[in-house]
């Protein structure tokens, strides 16, 4: 065996927003429509970030690891729905927009961020010479900072005030909105985060900008079902809020509250947030900040195998601790005709948690017409990207580095969910493979690979748990992590770790670099629970349990609400970590409750708050993992 040194790279970014989108909206405002879907419409893109390419020592060898075939050989096939049309998502999302200028207060200002030097070195606001020397130890690329406010919005006791909570208060027909802004000066874009969020029924928050952005309404207990979620972005350092009641009485403005918990703003590094910016058109395949060889995915031949995965693809914007990364993932089928479920592939070195998880915005059909510019898609509502907000996660390793999510949300528009084959490749030498992905953030790239089983391996990424291949045209970067790689069937068989080699800040350097791959083949019995139902599913696997649910009461103030605790074991009475548990309240408290299981097997789900007295409430858990719940499953 041959020794050199090399480095792994993982293609994610530090990011702290991204372009357009769309999220789910019911009950909708009175006088616009009565259910939609709608998204962002912002003025343009512009320059995306640089990839800093970053690695671990490895090693040139033929080690397979611990690598084990997976008990049984399946395969899924691929299934498109269609669903309306982008252009009529732009069309309601500018009447929302058009809306809220017109209803919204303009006075008030919650807060203005402040950032430290520190904080503005990390983000590239300012000049450090230290920096690129610190930077070359690390994975990721910061662009943004998380700055806690922990402000409460409280609506109680608003009726008939002209401001209340740091807000303005204006009459909407029979209803009432609250709305402020929030400032952080030279931000190219902000989001917030939000903890303790409670609307009465046909209430909504939006967040929006004077750019034409806006995104809402987040109703009820937000996307997650337990009153903690992310907004989505908005471009630019004046980020304005707003809480439409489409009644103004004391009870609905009563149980009105939530916490703004952090602000996240953005600094010159997240450059796709600019709301004006030049055309980028040069001499170069794609983006002026790609490198030569990534192509874009409408321009030249590509194979047929990724006409559905155009469809499937997502780029994905997600927190992290105090940062916000951008990878690549993709839309899955399983075995079961019968239904639909939005489950979503990505890198575990991406999204690992499940915080991360609900974390997630994915927006789809973002790609840019070929010899136009990278900003060009911004005007195209005929292919106008589509969002979804927050994901439930199912399965997540660092062995095969994959996580499988289930979305909040079933995507819009034309969408696929790519088939899938667990035969093994990374030994198939000479394999084809293809893949569509957002390098750098930039819109949809192609590139195609072929398997090289004489390409050395990184120590931490063996063979047989990962795919080796060569690039044979277009290119990965950072921000393709968790790329779908398919084979000429268009069959999903992998998802992007990364790059290993001796030279792999060359994202070009075919001969001395591989481009390495997941392989679904490793992990499959490990999610075939979710994916292959028709056939049983995981062998042992899928024999979730209620062990055990209490309940008990929370008081702020005021106000109660009820805290549920679930125990979920497996068939030996092990803990299931990551398990999605949804159920209802009852009692003096009522309604619905979902929460996720921690690694040692337990959901903490909480109820909405009530000012009203409270003596007695029972959960009982409906669903494990989508299925029927089954053990003790009430308090």
């Amino acid at each position: 065996m041959v020794a050199h040194r090399c480095r792994g790279r993982q293609r994610d970014l530090l990011i702290t927003n991204y372009e357009t989108g769309v999220s789910k909206v019911k009950n909708y405002v009175k006088g616009v429509v009565a259910s939609a879907m709608f998204i962002a419409i912002p003025a343009s893109a512009a320059d995306f970030l640089s990839e800093l390419n970053e690695g671990e020592n490895c090693s040139v060898s033929s080690v397979y690891g611990d690598y084990q075939a997976p008990k049984r050989l399946m395969a899924a096939t691929t299934e498109v729905i269609e669903g309306d049309s982008a252009k009529s998502y732009a069309e309601i999302q500018r009447a929302t927009w058009q809306w809220l200028m017109a209803n919204a207060g303009n006075t008030s200002k919650l807060a203005t961020m402040s950032l430290s030097e520190s904080d503005l070195t990390a983000i590239g606001a300012i000049d450090c010479p230290m920096c690129d020397v610190l930077q070359a130890q690390q994975r990721r690329l910061q662009v943004g900072v998380s700055k806690v406010l922990g402000h409460q919005v409280d609506l109680n006791g608003a009726n008939g005030k002209a401001s209340h909570a740091g807000g303005s208060m204006t009459s909407v027909g029979d209803g009432v909105m609250w709305s402020t802004n929030i400032q952080s000066p030279s931000a190219a874009a902000m989001k917030l985060e939000i903890n303790g969020f409670q609307l009465p029924k046909g209430a909504g928050l939006y967040v929006f900008n004077d750019y034409g952005e806006a995104f809402g309404p987040y109703q009820g207990m937000g996307p997650n079902g337990d009153g903690e979620f992310w907004t989505n972005s908005i471009t630019g350092d004046n980020l304005r809020l707003a809480i439409y009641l489409p009644k103004e009485t004391d009870k609905a403005l009563g149980d009105a509250f939530m916490t703004i918990a952090s602000v996240g703003h953005m600094g010159p590094r997240f450059r796709l947030a600019r709301t004006i910016a030049p055309a980028e058109v040069g001499d170069k395949a794609f983006c002026s900040f790609n490198e030569s060889c990534v192509e874009n995915a409408n321009c030249g031949s590509t194979h047929s195998s990724v006409n559905d995965a155009r469809k499937a693809v997502a780029h994905m914007i997600y927190q992290s601790g105090g940062g916000y990364y951008i990878c690549s993932g993709g839309l899955l089928a399983d075995t079961d005709n019968g239904s639909v479920t939005p489950y979503f592939l990505t890198a575990n070195h991406c999204i690992s948690k499940g915080r991360e998880a609900k974390s997630l915005e994915a927006v789809f059909d973002f790609d840019t017409p070929c010899g136009g510019n990278c900003d060009q898609y911004a005007s195209n509502t005929s292919n106008y990207p589509i969002r979804t907000n927050g994901a439930a996660l199912l399965s997540s390793n660092r062995t095969g580095d994959y996580t499988l999510m289930r979305l909040n949300q079933t995507p819009g528009g034309s969408r696929a969910y790519l088939g899938w084959n667990s035969n093994p490749v990374a030994f198939n030498n000479g394999t084809a493979l293809y893949r569509v992905s957002h390098p750098s953030g930039a819109p949809l790239a192609y590139s195609e690979h072929t398997v090289d089983t004489s390409k050395g391996t990184c120590s931490s990424w063996p063979r047989g748990n990962w795919i080796y291949s060569q690039d044979e045209y277009g290119a990965t970067e950072g921000g393709s992590s968790g790329s779908p790689v398919v084979n000429s069937a268009g069959e999903v068989v992998g998802q992007l770790s990364g790059g290993c080699g001796t030279n792999v800040n060359d994202t070009c350097d075919t001969v001395n670099n591989a481009t390495v791959d997941g392989a679904f083949a490793g992990y499959f019995d490990s999610v075939s629970e979710w994916l292959d139902p028709d056939n049983g599913g995981n062998p042992g696997g899928g024999d979730e349990t209620v062990s055990s649910v209490s309940v008990s009461l929370e008081t702020r103030g005021r106000r109660t609400r009820a805290v549920a605790t679930v125990v979920i074991v497996d068939g030996s009475g092990s803990p299931v970590a990551n398990a999605s548990v949804s159920g209802s309240f009852s009692g003096d408290i009522s309604g619905s409750g979902n929460g996720s299981t921690d690694s040692n097997g337990v959901a903490v789900i909480r109820s909405g708050w009530t000012r009203s007295s409270v003596s007695s409430v029972q959960y009982c858990v409906d669903t494990v993992n989508g299925a029927a719940a089954s053990g003790n499953t009430c308090s």
